[in-house]
């Protein structure tokens, strides 16, 4: 990580440690709220070792929100509830951060089935975006462990979704 990305990356993590603070309801997500990078928890570390230092995303409401609101949908469909995994979560915030820092709306190719959505301004919106998709549904109904990230920049919201 270059030196300009190390310091967008600090600034931003003092952005959601205040937004955090305040209580950004759920569906109104604060301006640039919640940020992106922090290294990937040790190779070999399970996902629930992961989870502690990473609770700032993990625990945060809008990101609790797509998980219960997915595992509703999956017991309608008599299916396990997903997982929670931390790292999936950061790779997702990443990717939300990016494409609303760049205004790029796309995949990240990480290689994992994955869900995008611009623009729905609440957790429980883009799910329902994502079930009225054929194909972004049947991802949300896959896997068993899941990562969310969202990211608001410019009054735009973008939501990320990787299933394993």
């Amino acid at each position: 990580m270059s030196c300009p990305q190390r310091s967008l990356t600090a600034a931003l993590a003092v952005s959601l440690c205040a937004a955090l603070a305040q209580g950004a309801p759920l569906d109104e997500p604060s301006e640039g709220t919640p940020l992106a990078e922090l290294p990937a928890a040790e190779s070999g570390s399970s996902p629930a070792k992961a989870a502690a230092p990473h609770a700032w995303l993990t625990e945060h409401p809008t990101i609790q929100s797509l998980v219960a609101l997915t595992n509703q949908q999956r017991a309608r469909y008599g299916l396990p509830p997903v997982a929670i995994d931390p790292r999936m979560c950061l790779a997702a915030q990443k990717h939300a951060t990016w494409m609303a820092q760049t205004g790029v709306y796309q995949h990240s190719n990480l290689g994992i089935p994955e869900i995008i959505f611009q623009g729905p301004r609440s957790a429980p919106a883009a799910i329902q975006g994502w079930i009225a998709s054929p194909a972004h549904h049947s991802i949300m109904l896959s896997g068993h462990r899941v990562g969310f990230g969202y990211m608001v920049i410019g009054g735009r919201t973008y939501w990320v979704g990787l299933f394993r």
